[in-house]
């Protein structure tokens, strides 16, 4: 469906961020981490654009029209939604 809630924890997404190495001749993960993202919506799906949620305003929140799909949608649910799924690991 395309209403109702849980529909803003679809618009939110993460990007990885991967450092691979060498460890004594084996090829080894050395860093990972997640970079949140969340998609924004003006415009119906004319102006749908994905910020970096660190850079994600609490004035873009209000402008985001997900909102008027799931009422629960805000900076404050995506930043909860990471911290449940990635834990310490997202940025």
């Amino acid at each position: 469906s395309g209403r109702g809630k849980g529909i803003s924890n679809r618009m939110v997404g993460g990007m990885a961020d991967v450092t691979i190495g060498e460890d004594a001749g084996e090829i080894c993960i050395k860093d990972y981490s997640v970079k949140a993202l969340v998609c924004h919506v003006e415009d119906k799906h004319k102006g749908v654009t994905v910020y970096p949620l660190s850079e994600y305003t609490h004035s873009l929140e209000e402008k985001n029209e997900i909102a008027y799909q799931d009422s629960s949608f805000s900076r404050d649910h995506c930043v909860d939604l990471c911290d449940e799924v990635w834990g310490s690991l997202w940025e």
